[in-house]
């Protein structure tokens, strides 16, 4: 299970910087944009990268938040249970996390195919942005999110039944 750990860590880290590269290069476009407006030229199309973007940014770098543990959970008040408690809201947890990713999965799968075959873009005019990227990042990243998800649903389950070997990925960042 570690191989599969390590595996799914190093794709998910991947996808953590080259989506905090985008998110670079966007803020750049943003400060181009808004100095360019300041003088009068404003850059057509702005909006429509930037939401696409966005949706690209976050969707890649979800995976990575769920697989280091950085996901946002009600320490304050978890930390008050014992030990059972705590993995068996860590495994609801967790259940509820593939179960939202896969429906967002499923639910986008089919759209990410479309946009990809008709050609689907966003805005009018002087710019036009496909869409098809930001769709199958989202299809990506839901997956990728699901899986850690899983990854760790597997590891609290071993761990209440006693048969964990204790196995941590260490983070290298």
């Amino acid at each position: 299970m570690v191989w599969v750990e390590r595996a799914n860590l190093a794709v998910a880290k991947w996808l953590m910087v080259f989506s905090a590269f985008l998110a670079f290069g966007l803020s750049f476009y943003i400060l181009v944009a808004v100095i360019a407006r300041n003088f009068n030229q404003p850059i057509q199309g702005t909006s429509e990268v930037v939401t696409e973007l966005i949706v690209t940014i976050v969707f890649l770098q979800i995976s990575y938040c769920v697989s280091t543990g950085g996901m946002l959970r009600a320490d304050f008040l978890i930390k008050y249970f014992n030990l059972s408690t705590r993995q068996i809201l860590n495994i609801i947890g967790y259940s509820l996390g593939i179960l939202l990713f896969a429906t967002v999965f499923i639910g986008n799968i089919e759209p990410a195919y479309q946009s990809w075959i008709t050609g689907e873009f966003e805005g009018e005019g002087a710019l036009r942005m496909p869409t098809w990227p930001a769709r199958f990042s989202l299809v990506v990243g839901c997956s990728l999110t699901g899986f850690s998800y899983t990854l760790l649903l597997i590891k609290e389950l071993l761990s209440l039944t006693g048969m964990n070997q204790s196995s941590t990925v260490e983070l290298e960042i």
